[in-house]
């Protein structure tokens, strides 16, 4: 966990020039003809998943060799949006995942373990978006997005060793503001897909633990990093349109 007084400040100062920048830039080049459509009045919904199956046999990793193991989960989120100004938009987002693992641990003693592993994650999110239109015919678009909300995720984990279950559960709550940058290109009327990457984020998060039914640990903590976050990098596709009739 890197937590540094200085990285908030850098965050702000980062997220504030960023997005003046990126206000001016818009304001100089969105196309002011009827069917732009990233213009004021105008509404999106889009969505964003990924999933993962895949199996490990006999990988040796620093504590303990995988004999086997399977792996199956899926990430899914639904967001939508309303634009307050051209190329501004103000909105919510839902995020659903779960994920089973299961397989055969060996120790360096030469232990084997029997490990089953679920969890299921949902987050909620306000959302803000500006777009940077990148050329005159307005294909192409930088945005920056910065979310506010929290998530909860609770995970079970059995592991079986010379026939002794350890039942271990833990519940882990976050509160959290996120950057992220990245990238969204027209591809017909009306559809675009984006992708983005987090580069910065402050969380605050509350954890607690028990292992076969009884309390074992309990953490709290606040950090915040400047950094890019592979593993939220993402791609989604986008759908704009018209909240009034013509």
């Amino acid at each position: 966990m890197k937590n540094q007084k200085r990285y908030p400040f850098d965050v702000y100062i980062l997220g504030c020039l960023f997005i003046f920048l990126s206000f001016s830039s818009a304001k100089a080049q969105v196309n002011n003809s009827s069917d732009y459509f990233l213009k004021k009045g105008k509404a999106y919904t889009g969505i964003t998943f990924s999933f993962d199956n895949s199996k490990i046999e006999n990988e040796d990793r620093l504590i303990v060799l995988i004999e086997d193991r399977k792996n199956n989960a899926f990430d899914i989120k639904l967001d939508g949006g309303y634009f307050i100004k051209d190329n501004w938009t103000v909105g919510g987002l839902i995020n659903y995942g779960s994920s089973q693992r299961e397989g055969v641990d060996v120790s360096p003693q030469n232990i084997r373990s029997q490990v089953n592993q679920a969890s299921k994650f949902w987050g909620i999110y306000g959302t803000t978006k500006l777009y940077i239109p990148l050329e005159s015919k307005n294909r192409f678009y930088l945005f920056s997005e910065v979310l506010f909300g929290g998530n909860f995720n609770n995970q079970l984990k059995e592991s079986t060793t010379d026939g002794v279950l350890t039942r271990t559960f833990v519940k882990d709550r976050m509160a959290e503001l996120r950057f992220v940058p990245g990238i969204m290109i027209k591809v017909v009327r009306g559809f675009g897909i984006e992708t983005g990457a987090q580069v910065a984020g402050i969380n605050a998060k509350w954890s607690n633990t028990t292992i076969n039914g009884e309390p074992y640990t309990k953490k709290e903590s606040v950090s915040a990093n400047l950094s890019i976050n592979l593993l939220r990098l993402s791609l989604g596709f986008y759908y704009f349109f018209d909240t009034k009739k013509k």
